[in-house]
């Protein structure tokens, strides 16, 4: 079983996977973790982003999934595949290249959670950026995209301080 949570970035996607993953762990259940790729994209990121920056990170999302799948039962991810290509679609446009390769990634996912815009935890560090119009426009594009790929999506209800309702939703399916 595969579950990525999905978003655009300083959202709680990663706080809410770890919240998960250590429920899972508190049952018996063997699961393993990918964290945020781009963290390690040796190229630019966030409003400097280039081509091959989402290529790369689209790509090893993809490599990060198949290692772990051979290795846990369950695979909780911060990411998915659409998140890289959401990135790529708000600085370049849609891609007759890529878009296939999306689509049908899009059905390895068991579960995708989508997690709305929470204002509070975007927060500065090395990686991300802090611009808000910026984090808005890339969470306007998931939602054309959910929309135009008809996703089906759990949804994390925002004014939710608290996860452990979704969480025990998501563990409640897999018993």
């Amino acid at each position: 079983m595969k579950i990525a949570f999905i978003g655009t970035h300083g959202t709680g996607k990663t706080t809410l996977a770890y919240a998960l993953i250590s429920s899972l762990k508190k049952k018996g259940i063997d699961a393993g973790f990918i964290s945020e790729v781009a963290r390690s994209c040796p190229f630019p990121i966030n409003e400097e982003t280039t081509k091959k920056s989402q290529i790369w990170i689209i790509l090893n999302q993809i490599i990060r999934e198949l290692e772990s799948e051979e290795k846990y039962s369950v695979v909780i991810s911060d990411r998915s595949i659409l998140d890289g290509y959401c990135y790529y679609v708000r600085k370049f446009g849609r891609s007759k290249a890529l878009e296939p390769l999306v689509i049908e990634h899009l059905k390895t996912y068991d579960t995708l959670i989508r997690v709305p815009i929470r204002p509070e935890l975007l927060k500065k560090d090395k990686t991300r950026s802090t611009n808000i119009e910026f984090q808005k426009q890339v969470d306007d594009v998931f939602d054309e995209m959910i929309k135009k790929f008809n996703i089906k999506c759990k949804v994390f209800n925002k004014k939710e301080k608290d996860p452990k309702k979704l969480i025990e939703n998501i563990i409640e399916t897999l018993e």
